[in-house]
């Protein structure tokens, strides 16, 4: 995948984590406030937005919950050391699956009761869910952009 490319990808993840902290924005910059109803309900889809799961930022609530804004955040970062760095190869789901763990044991200890909701833990495994998977999504693209070139050629 050219640099181009993945700048594009980082520049398209950066608007939709920056889309997460409209609220927090909005006392500095004033003409945004018109897309808070409507960031609101495009994140709604992507995550259940309950309240005592959500971080805030000097009384701003964000729109994602914690975990959410980790997987954003891991991704982002991800994405910006992806322009730097050359291709990390990848052949199975591996890393990804490891990757994964830290957010599954932490929904499932949560679920039964072993401890409450820890915005932290959340946000931590989510972050790392999100850096392993721009990675596998950037290997998609690239077998994709692959297989089209083969079918011009």
């Amino acid at each position: 995948m050219n640099f181009y490319l993945k700048l594009f990808f980082f520049f398209l993840i950066l608007i939709w984590v920056l889309g997460i902290f409209v609220e927090v924005l909005i006392p500095h910059f004033n003409y945004l406030a018109f897309l808070y109803p409507y960031l609101d309900i495009i994140y709604s889809h992507v995550c259940h937005q309950q309240p005592e799961k959500t971080l805030s930022i000097s009384g701003h609530s964000l729109l994602v919950c914690s975990r959410c804004t980790g997987i954003y955040i891991g991704s982002l970062v991800s994405a910006f050391i992806l322009l730097f760095v050359p291709f990390i190869k990848v052949s199975n789901t591996k890393y990804l699956i490891l990757a994964s763990v830290p957010m599954f044991v932490d929904v499932i200890l949560y679920s039964i009761g072993v401890y409450t909701y820890s915005k932290t833990i959340a946000l931590f495994s989510g972050s790392l869910f999100g850096i392993a998977g721009i990675i596998y999504i950037y290997k998609g693209l690239q077998i994709l952009l692959a297989k089209k070139r083969e079918e011009e050629t």
